[in-house]
């Protein structure tokens, strides 16, 4: 009998021995970058193992670049339910005036872009100070908000974990250890796009680290 969502991420949390998420390596191997926004993405900098990227820096209140890492895996076989983990770092907000609350590192999930087509995807952001915010990404710029939520909190600087559950319009969402987002989609525009695509590393106009990551498909 197939487990429940919760069962399996109770599992995936607190035992680690059944059903373990996959860990994934942070190396060029494993990871395609997309696009680098003008500028650059490191792995194993330091050797700490780690992915560093930042894309250029704005210098007008106009500017704004970003930078996308594809997990390969995912681009090859590509999933429509999953459960992932990430441990990310936040490392600094690039603009030097005032930066905007969502220039900070986000989660892409069923990311697709088919040639000749324009990409579409979830995504995930917690903010600093303000809470998280889910929603869909598509065209070229588009955006559509799905929910926002007070709960969550990014601090510039801190590592975080976020374990992300989605499995068809359901969407669950924890930092920390501690649930701050559960979305349950229904019809178009308010709905998840349930589709089989890659997971994705955003940045936007911010310098962020990844520690590790990990995920299981459902």
């Amino acid at each position: 009998m197939r487990m429940s969502v919760f069962s399996l991420l109770l599992l995936t949390l607190f035992t680690g021995c059944v059903h373990k998420m996959k860990p994934v390596p942070l190396t060029p191997y494993h990871w395609q970058v997309e696009y680098d926004g003008g500028g650059s993405v490191q792995f194993n900098p330091d050797g700490s193992g780690d992915i560093v990227f930042q894309p250029k820096e704005p210098k007008t209140s106009g500017q704004t670049f970003a930078t996308l890492l594809l997990l390969k895996d995912t681009v090859d076989r590509p999933l429509k339910n999953y459960a992932v983990k990430i441990e990310v770092t936040t490392v600094k907000q690039l603009r030097e005036a005032t930066p905007n609350e969502w220039e900070v590192f986000w989660f892409f999930g069923n990311y697709r872009k088919v040639q000749g087509e324009n990409k579409t995807a979830n995504y995930f952001l917690v903010k600093p100070n303000v809470g998280t915010e889910l929603g869909r990404v598509f065209d070229e710029t588009g955006q559509h908000f799905l929910k926002t939520s007070e709960l969550g909190e990014l601090q510039i600087g801190k590592r975080h974990t976020f374990v992300i559950v989605k499995e068809k319009q359901s969407w669950i969402l924890f930092q920390d250890g501690k649930q701050i987002m559960e979305y349950h989609g229904e019809q178009m525009p308010e709905a998840l796009y349930d589709q089989a695509g890659s997971f994705g590393l955003y940045s936007e106009d911010a310098l962020v680290r990844i520690h590790s990551f990990s995920y299981q498909a459902l």
